[in-house]
């Protein structure tokens, strides 16, 4: 029995072991999750806190916009913190490829977050779309914010109006049409619009064949001459004139352009009189000015022609002459303003108007003369200065113009042995002086120095001329040149001599064309400096198809 009880009470003890274990393990189980919660609580909250202070809204408005220059507006920042508004300090700054303006005020942010700054567009821009970048920075709890605007910067365009008239509407190829360009600008009231660029462009029959630039004056207006001479059928011309629109000054304007028509019709023979200008001395006797000019003259008058007569009193042609006098200060454009008078007075005399168009046939420094007219429009040139030192023109005068006939009313300009580079070059002076004592010529000395090599007189003119007339050069070469080596002044890379006197190609001038005659001087041929205008059958020939075509 007692056996049996103590069996029995050890099972009870055995049986609640298992209970008081199982007990504690939930126990612990339920601490554990316990602290689990309680961290994950404790972490999540924490994510969530830190979140939360991480919340930050920056923004500008308006966040792109456009703005004329010199112009401003309110722009606006807002900053929130979670949701709140944010009171803060801010820094504005402002990018840009050029001038960027400014920003003014906003230096902080009110009780609403906001901050009301103001953008100043800069003054100036010289394009139609100036990108700008502003940009406000604030910092929170140590940590730099930023908020970005772009802002369109425009110029403020100024109208303009362009106005396009010509003196002629129709003309006879050869003769010049003057165009005269009118600018305004609409700014609070209408205005010449000065120092303005106008590009010209000018059409034949829907082809262009010419393009200028000219700037107007105070008055707003420029003038653009149009010679136009080898039509061989009716052309229509049109002149266009443009005023682009112009963003590099302090104010900016809008473009505008016009365009205007004239019609050229071909010339024919006998359009344009004819002047026949003779060289150094050619006057000196009948005989040589008669034997410089008869042949030609008859050929020309053949052809339908007409060679302009200087003295209407007797009969058949009588040339134009010229002598300088005794004064040294009488250089070639002394002696280019008496021929201008000579030639509007003889022009009056066969019943045209004084500012008729011609065409001008010269031998030897007579090409000179004619230059000087054709490159020199309304010179001054009653003085000589010895002194001259680059600067300028070696002429001047008594403050009234002397050369009355210029591009505007020459068509072609043929020159045969004419010096525009030096005759001959090199040549000693001193010799050539004592050479024209002999001769008895005194009174043509004042000119002699001009045609010199390197001469003040060339280095004035220099060696270009003008593309308002059309300039054709004749040149001779019979094999040997006086005080000098062969030249090569038209840079094809062939030297000439001579024609005995002027190098064959001194009458060259850049870009204009030059017919070089190679023989011997006359008996044996007919190529030498005199012979060449007076009986040259081919230099005669091509002056008359060049005074056409």
């Amino acid at each position: 029995m007692r056996n049996s009880r103590i069996s029995c009470s050890r099972k009870r003890r055995e049986a609640s072991i298992p209970k008081r274990v199982g007990k504690m393990g939930m126990k612990y189980y339920a601490i554990i999750i316990a602290t689990i919660a309680i961290l994950s609580f404790i972490f999540v909250y924490s994510f969530k806190k830190e979140n939360e202070q991480e919340t930050i809204i920056i923004s500008i408005y308006p966040e792109n916009f456009s703005i004329e220059e010199g112009k401003s507006m309110e722009i606006i920042l807002s900053v929130s913190k979670n949701g709140e508004p944010y009171e803060t300090n801010v820094s504005w700054s402002v990018k840009a490829s050029g001038d960027t303006g400014r920003v003014e005020n906003g230096s902080f942010t009110d009780i609403y977050g906001k901050a009301k700054a103001r953008y100043v567009a800069p003054k100036d821009v010289d394009e139609m779309e100036h990108g700008v970048e502003i940009i406000a920075s604030v910092k929170i709890d140590g940590k730099e914010w930023k908020a970005y605007a772009n802002a369109t910067v425009y110029p403020r365009l100024y109208e303009t109006e362009l106005y396009l008239e010509s003196n002629r509407r129709e003309m006879i190829a050869g003769e010049t049409c003057i165009f005269k360009a009118y600018l305004v600008a609409k700014e609070q009231q209408w205005h010449p619009l000065e120092n303005a660029t106008i590009i010209w462009k000018f059409y034949a029959n829907g082809i262009l064949f010419m393009e200028k630039k000219s700037e107007t004056d105070e008055n707003g207006i420029t003038e653009m001459p149009l010679f136009y001479s080898n039509a061989i059928e009716n052309t229509s011309i049109v002149a266009m004139a443009k005023f682009e629109r112009n963003l590099s000054g302090e104010k900016d304007y809008e473009g505008s352009a016009a365009d205007k028509s004239i019609s050229v019709i071909p010339e024919r023979p006998g359009d344009f009189p004819i002047v026949l200008i003779h060289g150094w001395s050619g006057s000196i006797s009948n005989a040589l000015i008669n034997y410089t000019w008869w042949n030609l003259t008859k050929k020309l008058e053949a052809r339908g022609f007409k060679v302009l007569d200087f003295d209407v009193t007797k009969p058949g042609i009588q040339w134009l002459t010229y002598e300088p006098d005794w004064f040294e200060e009488h250089h070639i454009p002394w002696v280019a303003a008496r021929v201008c008078e000579k030639i509007r007075d003889a022009l009056v005399l066969n019943g045209y108007s004084p500012n008729q168009t011609i065409d001008i046939v010269t031998h030897s420094m007579g090409g000179l003369v004619a230059r000087f007219m054709a490159e020199h429009y309304m010179a001054d040139v009653d003085y000589w200065n010895k002194s001259w030192n680059g600067k300028g023109y070696p002429w001047y005068g008594d403050g009234y113009p002397d050369i009355t006939i210029g591009p505007f009313q020459i068509d072609d300009l043929i020159v045969v042995g004419t010096p525009c580079h030096g005759v001959p070059p090199n040549i000693n002076v001193s010799l050539l002086r004592e050479i024209i004592k002999r001769a008895y010529l005194p009174w043509w000395m004042g000119p002699v120095p001009d045609m010199i090599y390197n001469s003040p007189f060339l280095q004035a003119m220099g060696y270009e001329g003008t593309d308002l007339v059309d300039y054709y050069a004749v040149g001779g070469d019979i094999g040997f040149i006086i005080g000098d080596y062969p030249r090569d002044f038209d840079g094809d890379g062939i030297p000439h001599t001579s024609d005995g006197l002027c190098p064959t190609e001194s009458p060259y001038l850049e870009g204009k064309p030059l017919y070089i005659l190679e023989g011997s001087a006359w008996p044996l041929g007919k190529e030498d400096h005199i012979s060449l205008i007076a009986i040259n059958e081919k230099v005669h020939e091509y002056i008359i198809q060049h005074l056409i075509n």
